[in-house]
């Protein structure tokens, strides 16, 4: 590829639309490709490789792959980026931090509620038993969409979403590392706790590109020990091996175009196709598909600016650019996302269930649903003010 193409490349990646067409056609090619050829879909994707060593790395087929392996670079991306919001962003003012912080976590609150709820409402034990499904937040989808509701909105309003998307990521993760596993190895967490303290202590002293790429490698083996989330390794890794300066900065750079461009396309390859043949439109499966779409929208609206009004009530208030129209408009675009709870969901449900399938077209559905009506809020409360 010549430079000149691989320039309009990368100018398409960093792009605010980049994240969503790159993603979304992953998306689309998985739900057609289960579609037309199921049983092909499956094999590729799905089948085990006859390989008995890599049993114990959690990767022995292209969706272990990509689910526990290569996510791994974009939760670093993540990592990274939370490690210098820490240090250097918003998130080191709490006058700043603090609305978007608390709006972050009544979002997830509210979710994980109205799931618990409407799991006892519809006796649907997946809506009861997956309620940390629906609490993430995709930044990159996000963020792409809002570029859609025009150039009138308040700048600050994406500084806000950012570090919303931030920490609900962060605490997100948190809740799966805490909740995913079924039996946690009390010798793999030693030995992670000791990697990570390690991997804290030589990046302080050593900045050098390869030490950290090991210590991330030995974070992710020791992950696996303990049988936590492999992936989350990424996000530990980062907010362990502080790196400073220009080097970071590129470093961030580079695994969020990676991510933007092949990580997060293959894992919407492998995790959005459904299984139609195992899906039967009505009964506790489309309890779920319009469960999902409910809880997600209703609940990150309520509990966002109900964390927000929180912070408003103790000093910390949105900046005056923001109204609570706009804000309101926001956080229904908050409810975009399937990338944190497919995983959710892959751990809890398996990739091969009908709920698993549900969950993921409720997800599907209420990204699409909120990105349409989140836009058109937005539009509309641009022009009003």
């Amino acid at each position: 590829m010549g430079t000149p193409s691989l320039g309009r490349l990368i100018r398409l990646i960093d792009h605010d639309y980049g994240a969503p067409l790159f993603i979304g056609g992953g998306v689309v090619v998985a739900l057609l490709w289960s579609a037309v050829s199921p049983s092909n879909y499956e094999t590729v994707t799905m089948n085990p490789w006859q390989r008995p060593h890599l049993d114990f790395t959690s990767v022995n087929s292209l969706h272990t792959l990509v689910v526990n392996g290569l996510m791994t670079v974009f939760f670093l991306a993540i990592g990274l980026e939370l490690s210098r919001e820490l240090r250097t962003g918003e998130l080191i003012r709490p006058a700043h931090a603090l609305p978007p912080v608390l709006g972050a976590v009544g979002g997830m609150a509210g979710t994980a509620v109205l799931s618990l709820l409407a799991g006892v409402l519809t006796h649907s034990a997946a809506l009861r038993h997956g309620w940390g499904v629906p609490m993430a937040t995709d930044i990159a989808f996000t963020l792409g969409v809002l570029a859609l509701a025009g150039r009138r909105l308040p700048p600050h309003l994406r500084i806000f979403l950012l570090t919303l998307a931030i920490a609900d990521d962060a605490f997100s993760v948190l809740v799966l590392a805490l909740t995913g596993a079924s039996h946690i190895r009390s010798s793999g967490v030693i030995a992670l706790i000791v990697v990570v303290a390690v991997a804290w202590w030589s990046s302080q002293r050593w900045r050098r590109s390869w030490l950290g790429v090991g210590l991330v490698v030995a974070i992710w083996i020791c992950s696996v020990w303990a049988n936590v989330e492999p992936p989350l390794a990424g996000v530990v890794g980062g907010l362990a091996i502080t790196f400073d300066g220009v080097f970071a900065l590129d470093l961030e750079r580079a695994l969020s175009r990676w991510s933007t461009a092949v990580v997060l396309p293959l894992f919407a390859l492998v995790s959005c196709g459904v299984h139609w043949q195992a899906l039967s439109l009505r009964g506790d499966v489309l309890t779920i598909i319009v469960a999902m779409v409910f809880i997600r929208i209703v609940g990150k609206v309520i509990g966002i600016t109900s964390g927000v009004s929180l912070a408003a009530l103790i000093g910390f208030h949105l900046h005056e650019s923001i109204s609570w129209r706009i804000l309101s408009a926001a956080a229904v675009l908050c409810a975009i996302g399937f990338t944190v709870p497919l995983l959710f969901a892959n751990q809890l449900f398996g990739p091969r269930s009908a709920t698993y399938g549900a969950i993921t077209l409720g997800l599907l559905g209420s990204s699409l649903i909120a990105a349409i009506l989140g836009v058109s809020l937005l539009r509309i409360g641009s022009r009003a003010e």
